[in-house]
């Protein structure tokens, strides 16, 4: 989600550390991936509306469903390109 939707303002988007965490709470989910961080963090910001967690190949989001839309999707920012 971005800053603001319908000229109305996301509140976590605004606050520091509002959605996105330097920390990664226990009870988030966890993926790994591999991949263009900065591609990744555009494609949540603009996607997804709950808090998350970036490191270097790992990506954590406190909704289990957002967790779901990424894990299909990560493989898309993957640096091997092979096809099969």
């Amino acid at each position: 989600m971005t800053l603001s939707i319908d000229n109305k303002i996301d509140p976590l988007s605004v606050i520091n550390q509002g959605r996105q965490l330097d920390i990664c709470p226990f009870h988030f989910v966890r993926i790994s991936f591999t991949g263009d961080q900065k591609a990744i963090k555009a494609w949540v910001w603009g996607n997804l509306a709950d808090r998350f967690f970036l490191n270097k190949n790992i990506a954590a989001f406190e909704n289990p469903a957002e967790a779901s839309m990424f894990a299909m999707i990560k493989d898309q920012f993957t640096d091997d390109k092979t096809t099969y």
